[in-house]
């Protein structure tokens, strides 16, 4: 099971349904220097928590379509790191509204559809999907540029993260899994490009988003009854618009290196596990000009999936046998 991806590199049989969740629990602690004509002449730094909760529904459509629906839920919070007051940061969080901001606890919702071009079930074997699908935003994003690109002279106080971008993306996958008698028994991959269709109401069109993660679980290791599940992603983002004016930013490209461990239990498929995402390029979203800026981040993982015991009988192939 892919960190954060518990409906990858499952193919399902026509008829049978998944249930998966992700949980995402993200500490950013950040700095940047102080912003030039900002009239703050102190540095700024805080610490950002973010927890993300995504459920989400696999069924097999046919022996080879299948269709995942996802809703990210969730909340974020800033603490702001020192005493002095600023219209940038504050201690907040997105499950209020802001000047510029809509509250709320929900994020995207997803639907993806996938072709299995080759599916061994639960044996030995490769899995190859390709997909597409889309994302759709909820009502809780910011309402306005938060970094005042048209006139910095009417700059006040503002909030740069939210729960959603608020725009409609379209978004491609390929998977490439091999379950294999040697160790490592599972290797494999998946690309996934993710693109706006337009800019949102307010003005905004999010970055396009290239997501690169590679993943290999160990043979179950007695001494825990359990794998270990070793991650590698590499993440890059192009430049993002308020009012067709390039977002501070907004480009970056992120490596993040993760270890788990992964145990089948009489409920389900459960993975927990820890990564480093690490900044190569680019820096923390929300500075509001390209200053010196740290970032460290630390993020923990958990996963589960269960394939239920049950058979939509409109789509079993086997109903009338």
């Amino acid at each position: 099971m892919p960190v954060g991806n518990s409906d990858r590199g499952v193919g399902l049989w026509a008829g049978q349904v998944m249930f998966g969740f992700d949980n995402s629990n993200e500490h950013v602690d950040w700095w940047h220097e102080r912003v030039p004509n900002s009239g703050e002449a102190y540095d700024h730094k805080g610490v950002m928590l973010s927890n993300i909760f995504t459920p989400s529904i696999t069924i097999g459509i046919s022996n080879y379509i299948n269709i995942s629906i996802a809703q990210i839920l969730g909340h974020r919070h800033m603490f702001w790191g020192r005493k002095e007051s600023s219209i940038h940061h504050r201690s907040e969080g997105t499950g209020g509204d802001f000047i510029n901001a809509v509250g709320g606890i929900a994020g995207d919702s997803k639907i993806m559809i996938r072709y299995l071009l080759t599916n061994t079930g639960k044996g030995f074997g490769s899995r190859i999907f390709v997909g597409g699908g889309a994302a759709f935003p909820s009502k809780n994003t910011l309402t306005s540029d938060p970094f005042y690109l048209t006139n910095k002279a009417e700059m006040g106080e503002h909030r740069h993260f939210s729960m959603s971008d608020g725009c409609v993306k379209a978004i491609g996958e390929t998977q490439l899994y091999l379950k294999r008698h040697a160790n490592p028994v599972f290797i494999g991959g998946a690309i996934l490009v993710q693109s706006p269709v337009k800019e949102n109401k307010y003005g905004y069109r999010s970055s396009t988003l290239y997501d690169l993660s590679l993943t290999a679980i160990s043979k179950e290791i007695l001494a825990f009854k359990g794998s270990l599940n070793f991650n590698f992603g590499l993440l890059h983002t192009t430049n993002g618009y308020w009012n067709g004016i390039i977002e501070p930013n907004s480009r970056a490209t992120i490596v993040t290196i993760g270890l788990g461990v992964l145990k089948n239990t009489d409920f389900g498929v459960v993975n927990i596990g820890i990564s480093k995402p690490s900044f190569i390029y680019g820096g923390f979203s929300g500075t509001d000009t390209e200053v010196d800026s740290e970032v460290s981040a630390w993020r923990i993982n958990i996963g589960f999936r269960r394939m239920l015991n049950y058979v939509i009988p409109w789509l079993d192939p086997l109903k009338n046998l």
